[in-house]
């Protein structure tokens, strides 16, 4: 087998894993500035009575996976405050922009971010905020989780991008942050620009590269109608690769390989069990 671990391709000609791909939504944001009232810099505890401002958010990109397979960059979508009607009179109000992405999450059945819980988060609170339903529940992946069983030396996605596909995120500083809160304008386009790289040239590619590492969380492109056992994370049909003896009980389990990406499942029960063949299999990795 092929020490190299493939890039996952998706067929979007099955009809199955097409669907799914459109409700599977990568998404990313920004968010504002808090101002305090403090007595000097350096390091303190600011508590929430020292608050002049609330959290708001700024921008938000994303796509489908669907869309970004068919069409990269241009499968993106991106709002920001700038150009809601409500700029002039205060920019950070993000009630717009709020109203855009609950419908995206409503559709969505996976929501993909790295640190995906900062950005539920904090969404999740402005709806509260503003006395709103929840969007339609959805399955949350994140990628930064999914690396839990590694040990890299930063698991941001910045130093991701870097050491797993080659690319660096668009450089800014804290001065962007400082004239988007101004008003400025072409802060909010800039901020714009760089949540949108912060999709499709990292967390998009960041995805696309460790798809295949600890399948156990994988999105599950397997069609649950096959009667056929498939591949968990990208859905191809497994064939028949031997049997694997399983040192600890002394039981014999049989092997399934996925064709495309090289990659072996092993069945849930060993052979001599009634449910052996019947579809249930899991990824054959050693962590």
């Amino acid at each position: 087998m092929s020490k190299q671990m493939p890039e996952l391709k998706l067929n979007l000609k099955d009809p199955y894993i097409s669907f799914l791909s459109k409700k599977i939504l990568f998404l990313d944001i920004e968010t504002s500035l808090v101002d305090a009232r403090v007595f000097r810099t350096g390091l303190q505890q600011i508590n929430a009575n020292q608050l002049n401002s609330r959290t708001k958010v700024l921008t938000v990109a994303g796509g489908t996976l669907h869309d970004l397979l068919q069409e990269g960059e241009a499968g993106m979508w991106s709002c920001s405050n700038h150009r809601s009607s409500t700029f002039k009179k205060d920019p950070l109000d993000d009630t717009e922009i709020l109203a855009d992405v609950w419908e995206e999450l409503d559709k969505a059945e996976v929501v993909v971010a790295h640190n995906a819980s900062f950005d539920q988060g904090w969404l999740f609170g402005r709806f509260l905020e503003l006395g709103w339903k929840l969007p339609s529940k959805f399955f949350l992946f994140c990628t930064y989780k999914n690396l839990t069983p590694f040990n890299l030396t930063s698991k941001k996605l910045d130093e991701l991008s870097k050491s797993l596909i080659g690319q660096r995120k668009m450089e800014t500083n804290l001065d962007l942050w400082m004239r988007c809160s101004e008003g400025d304008e072409s802060a909010f386009e800039q901020m714009e620009q760089y949540n949108l790289g912060d999709v499709y040239n990292t967390l998009f590619k960041v995805w696309k590269r460790t798809a295949y590492y600890n399948p156990h969380k994988a999105i599950d492109f397997s069609n649950p109608q096959s009667d056929r056992p498939q591949c968990k994370v990208d859905g191809s049909e497994l064939e028949w690769y031997g049997e694997y003896l399983n040192k600890r009980n002394g039981l014999f389990y049989t092997l399934y390989r996925n064709p495309k990406a090289d990659i072996l499942y092993v069945d849930r029960y060993n052979v001599n069990s009634s449910k052996a063949d019947s579809g249930y299999v899991r990824p054959h990795i050693a962590y």
